[in-house]
């Protein structure tokens, strides 16, 4: 069988489909970053993975950055064992919002 039969049979090649799944699965989980008790957590195991997913995180909820949302200000703080990344977004309609991220994955 040749590399493209598995595909046009729809049968994955053995291991595809975990590397996938892990590489596809959503990079947050946890609360809606609205405090440290709720924050967002990041799942990354480095911070070229861990910011992107911030950002993600964000644009998912607020649309384009630098477009509809902008950067204010970001701030690391530990606590109880846990570092958090703290980002206050200003939206295009003058909105500041401020969420706590859990990056204690990558930056613990």
């Amino acid at each position: 069988m040749r590399f493209l039969d598995a595909f046009r049979q729809n049968k994955p090649r053995g291991g595809f489909n975990k590397a996938v799944a892990r590489e596809c699965s959503q990079p947050w989980s946890g609360g809606d970053g609205i405090d440290m008790k709720h924050a967002v957590i990041i799942n990354a195991r480095n911070w070229r993975k861990g910011l992107p997913a911030e950002y993600a995180y964000l644009s998912n909820l607020h649309g384009l950055r630098s477009r509809d949302w902008f950067i204010e200000s970001q701030e690391i703080r530990h606590a109880d064992s846990r570092s958090y990344e703290i980002w206050i977004i200003k939206t295009c309609e003058g909105a500041r919002l401020r969420y706590y991220f859990d990056v204690t994955s990558f930056h613990g």
